[in-house]
């Protein structure tokens, strides 16, 4: 069946830019992987002409582990990718080409297991149900190395935000990723040099749900390009050097409305460890855990060393996710199970941290309503998820089952190689 709205989207892109030759029909599997499929721009007029789609491997979302092993295929079945041609736009950080991220229907059963998918269900249905919709900004953290074996960032001035660190070859590298992603109308809201050597962030305004989860994957792919093109590699792996920091990738989440608003901070509170394996889905993600709220699930006003950093009424800043997540599971899960939790006007029963850490003698920790232990490694925060319903209910049993099963093949798989064999593989990825 033609998709006139596809042709033209495609077409108009076309005529404002004769010089891009190719299309990538991409999608984010279960590993977080930016999969893709390139085409021609003759098959990509083709394709949106025919209402087509591009046929894969099914089930695609979980066929690879991250490590790049075989996971599984079902004989006889291929699953289709659906372009959503609203998200098309050009590669500013690739010459020639043009992308448009796509939805997985599962062997023609539906997009059930779709991440992406599943983020706009979670979208749709909480603005149709109950009026009230989301903004997120993303806060993506990087760091700069001369290759991608090198076991050390780049040299330059370790000085938070400062014009020392501008000074620099690596400003380049920066700039040049601002420029694509502001040119792909993605807005930037900031760009600095982070606490320590070859450390840098690019952060955003806020954006819709899925349009935030769109534009990780473009930043993703444009700072990796700036830096190549520059002659260096970029890594976001969340803890890449043994002696510095580790790399986030926290999540500005605000509600259209502040009423009840503790009730949805009480709820995703609730599934912070079971989320975990979806938003530090690494072996390696829990390295970091300081800087994802330490030892305790936890919440403050304006207390960077929580979980969840309370900014002002109905705006969070979610700091338990790396740039190792899916971004579109993440946020399925951390919107849907807030949602669920601010229908039943949930009770937040936990008190702010005050300005303290979550280390706290026994006594104090529990008269602030502080009882969930944060999970201190990949394979705990998978025994949380076993167990949080909420979860479950958010993204559905099928999806929830595959994705436990797909993650402790993967924690055991990356359990049995050394630290620096596992930083090897995903350095070369994230």
């Amino acid at each position: 069946m033609a998709n006139d709205s596809g042709v033209s989207i495609l077409q108009s892109l076309l005529d404002a830019n004769p010089s891009v030759e190719f299309v990538r029909f991409q999608w984010v599997d279960f590993t977080a992987s930016v999969r893709v499929r390139l085409v021609t721009v003759r098959q990509a007029l083709r394709l949106a002409a025919q209402g087509s789609s591009i046929s894969v491997a099914s089930p695609i979302v979980s066929a690879f582990l991250v490590d790049g092993s075989f996971n599984e295929i079902e004989n006889g079945a291929k699953d289709s990718l659906i372009p959503d041609w609203s998200t098309l736009v050009v590669c500013h950080y690739q010459a020639g080409h043009a992308v448009v991220m796509c939805f997985i229907d599962e062997a023609g059963r539906g997009f059930d297991c779709c991440p992406r998918s599943l983020l706009k269900k979670v979208e749709r249905e909480t603005k149709e149900q109950h009026g009230m919709s989301f903004l997120v900004g993303v806060e993506v953290e990087f760091y700069l190395k001369a290759s991608p074996e090198r076991t050390e960032p780049v040299k330059d001035c370790p000085s938070y935000c400062s014009t020392a660190s501008l000074r620099t070859p690596y400003l380049a590298v920066l700039e040049d990723s601002v420029r694509a992603i502001e040119l792909a109308k993605i807005p930037v809201w900031t760009f600095h040099s982070e606490l320590v050597q070859g450390m840098f962030e690019i952060s955003t305004e806020p954006m819709s749900p899925l349009r935030a989860a769109d534009a990780i994957v473009y930043i993703h792919e444009a700072i990796k390009a700036a830096a190549v093109k520059h002659g260096l590699h970029a890594t976001m792996h969340p803890k890449p050097f043994d002696k510095t920091h580790g790399i986030g990738q926290h999540m500005h989440i605000s509600l259209s409305t502040d009423a009840k608003d503790d009730s949805f901070l009480a709820g995703v509170l609730d599934s912070v460890p079971g989320i975990c394996a979806i938003s530090m889905p690494n072996f390696d993600s829990y390295l970091r855990r300081d800087f994802a709220g330490g030892d305790w699930v936890s919440w403050d006003v304006e207390n960077r060393m929580t979980s969840i950093r309370k900014i002002r009424r109905a705006y969070w800043e979610f700091r338990f996710i790396d740039c190792t997540a899916n971004a579109y599971l993440t946020l399925a899960a951390i919107l849907g199970v807030g949602v669920a939790a601010w229908e039943k006007g949930q009770e937040l029963r936990m008190k702010p941290l005050s300005g303290r850490t979550a280390k706290l003698d026994e006594e104090s920790r529990r008269g602030l309503g502080i009882y969930k232990a944060a999970p201190g490694s990949l394979k705990e925060s998978i025994e949380a998820l076993k167990e949080d319903k909420a979860v479950m209910n958010v993204v559905g049993k099928k999806l929830w089952e595959r994705f436990i099963e797909y993650k402790e093949k993967e924690e055991n798989n990356l359990g049995e190689l050394t630290l620096q064999e596992r930083r090897a593989i995903i350095t070369g990825i994230f």
